[in-house]
């Protein structure tokens, strides 16, 4: 499969940029907590949701881009619990048990929207965003259950519940997307300009808030702890190229014909922590500024790690 490595590596470069460009306005007061604050409901409440649904009804309809989306939904789910057995694993003696608890979530939730979406855009155009949706789907399920059963733990006051499992700002999009794509109900083009509009917001959004939550706290606490790195180093690197290895030795890569599945799977397995790692690490009172040191560096580090797990993972598939 042929990748566009000079399309990734723009994108890659563009969101680090942005991140920067989110540290500035925060040193130079454009941006401030409270603006951050309502910068991040803004993305999660407003962009998301309209970046999902114009991603799934963005295509004409097809039983097979339909059957292949299922296919995704499939590997999403296995790609979830494939990360949350490792972590259960590679973190068992982590003596800190709040630390053990943001590691295990900031290992398997992964940010598959904001950093993910742009990342399969440059990969694989819009068939990329489409399918990216459906592994969303998986995301907003797990991150709604097993995610809050794991940052709850010995606090036995605090209970999930049935409802958001399973009805949350990103399953609602993902149904009336897909609800949208099937029906194939006409959505007139200048709606579909305002989604599109819309669900742009989410990437270059999400990156400044980053930068500012990086400005907010002493640098030397997001670089200098090795802790940070070893987990970087297991999630952004070694977790996506074990996974590449054994989907590879499986023969996933020709089961969808538009994409790769092993790059697709790898590639989304080895993004960074989930910004939703420190918002259930605040809601909980789990560590969170131990939590955003985690989400910043990741994400910082995203960039270079991505184009690495994909070159690597092109030289797995040439084994």
């Amino acid at each position: 499969m042929n990748l566009d490595f000079q399309a990734l590596i723009t994108t890659c470069i563009s969101l680090l940029l942005l991140i920067a460009v989110g540290f500035i306005f925060r040193k130079i007061g454009i941006l401030d907590e409270d603006f951050t604050k309502k910068l991040s409901s803004l993305v999660a409440k407003a962009a998301m949701p309209f970046l999902i649904v114009h991603s799934i009804t963005s295509l004409a309809f097809s039983t097979e881009k339909l059957i292949n989306g299922l296919l995704i939904l499939f590997f999403g789910t296995l790609a979830h619990t494939f990360m949350a057995l490792a972590a259960k694993l590679i973190f068992c003696r982590t003596r800190d048990f709040d630390e053990k608890k943001i590691y295990e979530y900031g290992c398997i939730f992964s940010n598959c929207a904001f950093i993910g979406y742009p990342i399969l855009n440059a990969l694989f155009g819009e068939i990329g965003l489409f399918y990216g949706a459906f592994y969303v789907i998986t995301y907003n399920l797990g991150c709604w259950s097993y995610g809050m059963i794991i940052m709850s733990r010995g606090k036995p006051e605090r209970k999930i519940t049935v409802r958001k499992m399973f009805i949350n700002i990103g399953t609602v999009a993902c149904a009336i997307g897909l609800a949208l794509y099937i029906s194939q109900i006409p959505i007139p083009s200048f709606l579909r300009t305002t989604m599109n509009h819309i669900g742009s917001l989410c990437t270059p959004l999400s990156l400044l808030v980053t930068g500012s939550l990086l400005a907010a706290m002493p640098l030397k606490n997001v670089f200098c702890n090795p802790k940070l790195y070893a987990f970087c180093g297991v999630k952004l690197i070694l977790l996506p190229l074990i996974a590449a290895l054994l989907l590879h030795l499986c023969g996933v890569s020709a089961l969808i014909a538009e994409i790769d599945l092993t790059v697709f799977l790898a590639m989304m397995i080895g993004l960074p922590p989930a910004a939703m790692t420190s918002l259930f690490a605040n809601m909980y009172d789990v560590k969170p500024s131990y939590a955003a040191q985690l989400v910043s560096l990741g994400t910082m580090l995203s960039p270079l790690t991505i184009l690495i797990v994909i070159k690597l993972t092109e030289m797995i598939l040439l084994i």
